[in-house]
């Protein structure tokens, strides 16, 4: 598996939660060059291989969620929010134990300002992976951007897109 990271938009300085794109070594060529794409930051380029990858009914039926997950985080770089959230879920119905689909899930809620959300679903994830790095440091991110963001607009409700 590989780690990469997306910047938050608005907040300089800062990264968001890193994801997991997912990689095997026989018979899913598109699948891996989806990851290899979205590695180098190339959403458009992971999306369309891990689109591609998913019609294509080549796939083994136990990498099908891990091309939902790869289409999620395409879709989620190119701030495609209510695509990538359809892709996310459809991985996390056929494998609801992956700690990382609700980790890119959560990245979503995180991008769309809905931090509580976020934060649920990061918790989540942490029932399948306690003590995740990654979760901890999204969490941490989540809190900190959280309480900037309120305190820079007093009273201010979280967005409900």
């Amino acid at each position: 598996m590989r780690k990469w990271s997306i910047l938050l938009v608005g907040v300089a300085a800062l990264t968001a939660a890193p994801a997991t794109s997912q990689m095997f070594s026989r018979g899913n060529g598109l699948v891996n060059d989806a990851a290899y794409a979205l590695d180098r930051e190339d959403w458009d380029r992971g999306a369309v291989l891990a689109k591609e990858a998913l019609r294509s009914g080549e796939l083994m039926p136990t990498n099908i969620p891990a091309a939902y997950n790869n289409y999620c985080i395409g879709l989620t770089g190119m701030g495609k929010y209510d695509e990538a959230m359809e892709a996310c879920n459809k991985a996390l119905e056929m494998r609801p134990r992956t700690w990382s689909f609700y980790n890119n899930r959560a990245n979503i809620y995180f991008y769309l300002g809905q931090f509580d959300r976020a934060l649920a679903e990061y918790y989540k994830a942490m029932t399948f992976s306690p003590g995740d790095d990654v979760l901890l440091q999204n969490i941490a991110l989540t809190l900190r951007v959280r309480k900037t963001r309120n305190q820079q607009t007093p009273g201010a409700q979280e967005k409900t897109s």
